[in-house]
């Protein structure tokens, strides 16, 4: 009877690491879970060059590049709470003078190309900075498309028309990305070894009208910083899912993940785990706040394009509840560190408060872990976070918990 028991409950190991030692196991499994799946990936590819072609074709007599951006080149695509489909971008670059044309009619023009070809003229939707095509539902994904224009060739940033306000608006997303987040991205944090494939060489296409190819599914490993911007983009919808008002942007929290990751990732850690603890503690400490209480002004300015400010419309009261969601997070990942070494139901119930208990026993499952012994015990509880995630899990994701 004893050695029945204590088959129930053994801890499942994985590549010679117990599950229970590596919570980020879990927690890796359930972000690949809600990413892109290979077949969605090769649906907004499929469609993300459809749409490049008909751009090229309706936009005659100036230089035409169309590039992926955003959590897609980033590679940190996370799906939306309470919604099938995933929010893709894509920048439409117009080689024209920002002086000598106006941009809400650089806004039009994009729009108006958009409108010549069928497919297109019923998906479009206006919005302030973008144009929205929406897709069937079983695509699982609607893309925004974003015009632009030269800035400065200097340091390549862009000027995007704000069509409500009519004025340009400076950015820098091809910039942002490939010079200062993928490159951030490349030093590892210095615990004993981490494997990560090489990123592949891009190919690229040369034409007067350019489309750059999109990022190829599983053609790179995640990194740890991608799976901590994941982590936080995550946890952000869970808290802030019926407070959108104040629910802090996606570039927001990657430029403070990314200084923060930069800050800590010299130093000496003994697992990944208490890499991530450092830097999910130090993002508060890249806002830069000024003036008297009650009437301070925030600031997390675009590291490639200083001009832009992400945090430029926060109020004390965005403020106020990012501390107030760091400070939660912060609590839920330390006890799931603490929760190590006290058995696999103590770590899945640990984690579930963050996550949601289907995600969890989903993710744990995959690993090989018996919670369907758990279960029987009834020592898996339910969970106050989120219930029940969606997507098929992801083949070829690092493994963040995998330290040796």
């Amino acid at each position: 009877m004893k050695d029945l028991k204590q088959k129930k409950m053994k801890t499942i190991v994985n590549g010679n690491r117990s599950v229970a030692v590596n919570p980020l196991s879990v927690i890796d499994r359930i972000i690949a879970a809600l990413e892109l799946s290979h077949t969605q990936h090769g649906e907004a590819t499929r469609s993300y060059q459809a749409v490049a072609q008909v751009l090229a074709k309706w936009i005659p007599g100036i230089n035409v590049a169309i590039h992926p951006q955003g959590s897609m080149r980033q590679g940190t695509t996370i799906k939306p709470m309470n919604q099938e489909q995933f929010d893709l971008d894509m920048l439409c670059w117009l080689e024209l003078d920002a002086a000598q044309n106006a941009p809400e009619a650089v806004y039009e023009r994009v729009w108006t190309a958009l409108g010549k070809d069928e497919t297109y003229r019923g998906m479009r939707n206006k919005k302030s900075r973008c144009i929205e095509l929406i897709y069937p539902a079983e695509k699982q994904f609607h893309l925004d498309v974003v015009p632009a224009v030269p800035a400065s060739a200097l340091n390549g940033s862009i000027y995007v028309p704000d069509q409500e306000l009519k004025r340009w608006c400076h950015s820098s997303p091809l910039v942002f990305c490939d010079k200062w987040f993928k490159k951030a991205g490349e030093t590892l944090p210095r615990i004993h070894k981490i494997a990560i494939a090489n990123a592949r060489d891009e190919k690229i296409i040369n034409a007067s009208a350019y489309v750059e190819p999109m990022p190829e599914y599983g053609a790179f490993e995640k990194t740890p910083l991608q799976r901590v911007v994941q982590l936080l983009k995550r946890d952000r919808d869970v808290h802030f899912q019926n407070d959108t008002k104040y629910r802090p942007a996606s570039v927001l929290l990657t430029t403070l993940t990314t200084h923060s990751y930069s800050s800590v990732v010299q130093d000496s850690v003994s697992d990944l785990f208490e890499f991530v603890l450092k830097v999910v503690a130090k993002l508060p400490d890249f806002i830069e706040v000024t003036g008297p209480v009650n009437r301070r002004t925030f600031a997390v300015f675009n590291p490639v394009n200083h001009p832009e400010n992400f945090a430029e419309k926060w109020t004390e009261e965005h403020y106020a509840r990012f501390r107030a969601w760091h400070t939660r997070l912060m609590t839920g990942l330390q006890c799931i560190a603490e929760s190590r070494g006290q058995g696999m139901d103590v770590l899945l119930n640990r984690i579930s408060d963050n996550f949601g208990k289907q995600a969890v026993i989903k993710a744990a499952d995959a690993l090989g872990a018996d919670t369907r012994a758990l279960h029987e015990e009834g020592r898996l509880r339910v969970s106050s976070g989120l219930v029940g995630t969606v997507g098929a899990i992801v083949p070829s994701t690092i493994n963040f918990g995998s330290e040796t």
